[in-house]
């Protein structure tokens, strides 16, 4: 069966059961991405925390909005 007449075929069921095909579908598809999506999102929770406790404790000191724009108008030669 080719995939748009599966897709017609889809299409054609009631409503209630074209949600529950859409559910299902929809779940597998994030169940593969779940894994990476998850390593990405602990990553980045990692990076917030340790960035963070730099900043808490004084290892490093933090720059204001206006510092950092000066830096990019430096760095972009345009300010």
């Amino acid at each position: 069966m080719q995939t748009d007449e599966l897709v017609q075929q889809l299409i054609a069921l009631p409503l209630p059961d074209r949600v529950t095909v859409a559910q299902a579908l929809w779940e597998s598809i994030d169940e593969g991405l779940a894994t990476d999506v998850a390593d990405e999102q602990r990553d980045a929770i990692q990076a917030a925390v340790r960035r963070d406790d730099e900043l808490s404790s004084g290892s490093v000191v933090g720059r204001s909005h206006e510092e950092v724009m000066q830096a990019v108008r430096q760095a972009l030669k345009c300010g």
